[in-house]
């Protein structure tokens, strides 16, 4: 679909060919704009191709537009339609002692990379590879590198280098080089300055380049897919959690939401739902103070080092209020039981992606989300990728010796056997 740049501050248009990564005009916030398709008069009618699963289903929703002379070519490796899981536990833990809400996790564990940045990188290299751009880099905990790795080797990019945190744990370095590209660690205050110098030696940066958040047009998207996904196959949910670290995620599903209401083809918008650690929260701050901008919240080190970052996007904290949600910040026992929940539910998640069904008892509380209500809360790592966090919240695994009074179980006879 043909589309353009538009400032959500000031509404100017820019041609995404002058690849700007701020408004030229106010230094606003870019998203895309475009034209939905005029004949989808159900969400059955949603996907441009019903024979695709992935995020190009619904490529009349996205950008598919190409520079001049160049051609655009769809960039997949499978992400996208992943299920809803029904956390009983989640909703349990929600419900302290009630009827809880019906919680429904979307598992974006089960991605190529394991996470929800797939679908990130199928939009963004994409583009990219449409511009001709055969260097490019990105810092990130972990999950980004892994997933700009791995789309970009599939798009034949020549050199891809990730400026990995020094708190990613070895699985995410691994998994960067197994891909073929190039991992280093450094400090978190220098690897935002040093992605920038890498801008400015014509290496093209996947996400911000500065110490004030600013992302890609074409992040966000890619997770409007995931509401496109929700509608499709369940309906418009109450509500939607999700975890938050800069705020695209929740504000491209927001985005999706509401595009699909102007289009006519639902009727209801979720409230949405932000989870951050109370460690660093400035989101929840600045919905709670009234602000109408966030600031940053340089607190200590969370447990969800996926999103620990001290800054977050107005966008977000808009698309929160402009839908009736509200954001939380959680404590870290909040977090390791929802780990532990999501767990017992079959889906086993990174602490960071624990942060939306964390979330939901307190909305529940608040009377954000009732009880009789369905919330999607969106599972967006794997607890795989750290493995010394998760142990730590979840115990060491005990050696013992080979026999059942050693077993830290009850081996009492429970029957005859057949």
């Amino acid at each position: 679909m043909d589309h353009e740049f538009v400032c959500r501050n000031c509404g100017e248009r820019v041609s995404p060919a002058r690849q700007p990564p701020r408004c030229p005009a106010c230094d606003g916030r870019l998203e895309v704009a475009l034209d939905p398709p005029t004949d989808v008069g159900s969400p059955a009618d949603l996907p441009t191709d019903a024979d695709r699963y992935d995020v190009w289903r619904y490529g009349d929703w996205l950008p598919t537009d190409a520079p001049e002379d160049a051609a655009f070519e769809p960039l997949t490796l499978g992400e996208g339609w992943t299920p809803l899981v029904e956390g009983e536990h989640c909703s349990a833990a929600a419900a302290d002692g009630a009827s809880g809400p019906t919680v429904l996790l979307k598992n974006e564990t089960v991605a190529p990379t394991w996470s929800w940045k797939d679908r990130l990188n199928a939009v963004v290299l994409s583009h990219v590879a449409a511009f001709g751009h055969d260097r490019i880099a990105c810092s990130s905990t972990g999950n980004h590198g892994a997933s700009v790795a791995a789309y970009a080797s599939a798009a034949d990019v020549e050199e891809t280098l990730v400026l990995v945190a020094d708190e990613s744990d070895r699985p995410h370095l691994a998994q960067i080089r197994a891909h073929g590209a190039e991992a280093v660690t450094l400090t978190e205050d220098r690897r935002l300055d040093l992605l920038a110098a890498l801008a400015d030696r014509g290496w093209f940066p996947t996400y911000q380049v500065a110490d004030a958040y600013a992302a890609q047009p074409y992040v966000y998207e890619a997770y409007k897919t995931i509401a496109f996904e929700v509608v499709e196959r369940h309906g418009v949910p109450d509500a939607v959690a999700v975890p938050v670290g800069s705020g695209d995620g929740l504000y491209g599903i927001w985005k999706g939401f509401r595009e699909l209401r102007e289009a006519g083809v639902i009727d209801g918008l979720p409230a949405m739902v932000a989870g951050e650690t109370a460690e660093r929260a400035p989101l929840t701050r600045a919905y709670e103070s009234g602000a109408e901008t966030v600031g940053r919240d340089d607190g200590p080190m969370p447990i969800s080092v996926s999103t620990k970052g001290s800054w977050s996007g107005s966008h977000a904290l808009d698309a929160v209020r402009a839908s009736g949600g509200a954001a939380y910040a959680v404590e870290q026992s909040g977090v390791e039981r929802a780990l532990k929940c999501c767990g017992r539910d079959g889906v086993f998640v990174e602490p960071a992606g624990a942060l939306s069904a964390a979330a939901v008892p307190p909305a529940v509380a608040d009377g954000v989300v009732a009880p009789d209500e369905t919330v999607v809360a969106v599972a967006t790592g794997p607890g795989s990728k750290w493995p010394d966090i998760v142990t730590d919240v979840v115990g060491e695994t005990p050696r013992v010796e080979p026999r059942l009074d050693a077993l830290p179980v009850d081996v009492a006879e429970s029957g005859e056997r057949s």
